[in-house]
Formats: structure tokens, C-alpha cells, sequence
């Protein structure tokens, strides 16, 4: 074994060792991503194509991965009106932690009188209201209104059951959904942010049971 070869290769257990420490899964990726190459020109070297082709499939997964991070991180114009929101109800989160879960969602509109959520309809979406009134209503019952800043099928989220009652738009609102499948996701790659969200939810639903129960 040359020098290089051996230089190269212990660059890449080196590298494999730091990524064991770190727990940023952005700068785990970018140290993978600096060991495999090591250890594909020791491939190159050593004339070994097996290290080769499964090392280049491992940066190639791993660059796909940084460049995902990355998108999902990217910056987005937050008027004052989402601040207030974020400062309202998602300071328990960083402001960086908050971009990216507002990133993750898709933001509608809805007119008077249009239901976003049906008694007895499983869900596959968590909604929070940006802006207007909705009507919470049972059996044509109203039995709450939620405002801006509120939540939406929450209760379906956190338990996996179907809605409990109707939620209809009271006036033209704008609302921000996140799929579950998104916020299930989310749960595997960053759970530190997911857990704040959930506490979040959490809190939510508490101060609703205390409002109208």
C-alpha cells in the first residue's frame, strides 16, 4: 500500500468516526459526503472498483440528501403578520426551526361558508389559520369559534381519529396545511424540532378544552 493510499484511507475512517459524534444531520452528510471521496480515490489507487461503485453510491445518496436539507432550509420571506404568528405561537421554537416547519406547509385561501374539516372525516391534514374566523360546529351546533393563530384538526393528528365536529370558514380566511405524512417525516429526520411542534399542538388543544368545556 502506498503512502497516499494509506493517507486516504485513514482520511475515510476519520471521517466515518467525526460523523459518529456529530449530531447535525446536515454536517453528519457533508463529512460522509468528504470520507467517501477520500475513500474513492483510494479505490482509484488501489485499482479496487468495488470501493468504487459502493462508495460513489453512498456520496451520491449523500450529496441528494445535503441538497434536500438544504431546499427544505432555504430562506423565506416572513411578512409581519407570520411573525407575529411565530412569535404568538411558535416561540417555543427558534426562528430557524420555525422557517423550516412553515417551509413544509402549503398556504390556501378558503371563502365564507367553505368546510375545511367534516364530522366523522378522517383528516391527512393539520391546518393552522393565518388570517379570519372559522365556526366550530356540532350536529349544526356551533360550539366554538377559532381565530387566527388556531389550529385545525389537531385532535385527529395527535389521537389518529376521525373529526369531531365541523370547522367552517366564518369569513375569507387564508390558512397554512401541513400533510401528516410531511409532519411524520419530519419526526424521523429532525426530532427535536418535531417534538416542539407536538408540544405546540399540545398546548393548543389544552387551552381549547379549558375555553369550552
Amino acid at each position: 500500500m502506498t503512502n497516499w493510499e494509506l493517507i486516504l484511507l485513514n482520511a475515510y475512517y476519520i471521517g466515518v468516526a467525526i460523523a459518529f459524534l456529530v449530531k447535525d444531520i446536515f454536517w453528519l452528510r457533508l463529512i460522509m459526503i468528504v470520507a467517501g471521496i477520500c475513500m474513492i480515490f483510494h479505490g482509484f489507487l488501489s485499482d479496487n472498483k468495488v470501493i468504487i461503485a459502493w462508495l460513489s453510491l453512498f456520496t451520491i445518496i449523500n450529496v441528494a440528501q445535503v441538497i434536500r436539507i438544504l431546499i427544505e432550509n432555504k430562506d423565506i420571506k416572513l411578512g409581519e403578520d407570520i411573525i407575529n404568528i411565530y412569535k404568538n405561537t411558535f416561540s417555543d421554537m427558534t426562528q430557524k426551526e420555525f422557517r423550516r416547519l412553515w417551509n413544509q406547509g402549503e398556504i390556501k385561501s378558503a371563502s365564507n361558508g367553505e368546510i375545511l374539516c367534516q364530522d366523522s372525516q378522517k383528516m391527512d391534514n393539520m391546518i393552522f389559520l393565518i388570517k379570519g374566523k372559522c365556526l366550530v360546529k356540532k350536529k349544526d351546533k356551533q360550539i366554538a369559534e377559532l381565530s387566527t393563530g388556531h389550529f385545525i384538526a389537531e385532535m385527529g393528528f395527535l389521537t389518529g381519529r376521525p373529526a369531531s365536529a365541523d370547522v367552517i370558514a366564518a369569513e375569507n380566511i387564508s390558512y397554512i396545511v401541513w400533510s401528516y405524512k410531511k409532519l411524520n417525516r419530519l419526526k424521523e429526520i429532525n426530532p427535536d424540532l418535531y417534538n416542539k411542534f407536538h408540544l405546540i399542538l399540545s398546548k393548543d388543544l389544552t387551552n381549547k378544552l379549558k375555553r369550552y368545556l
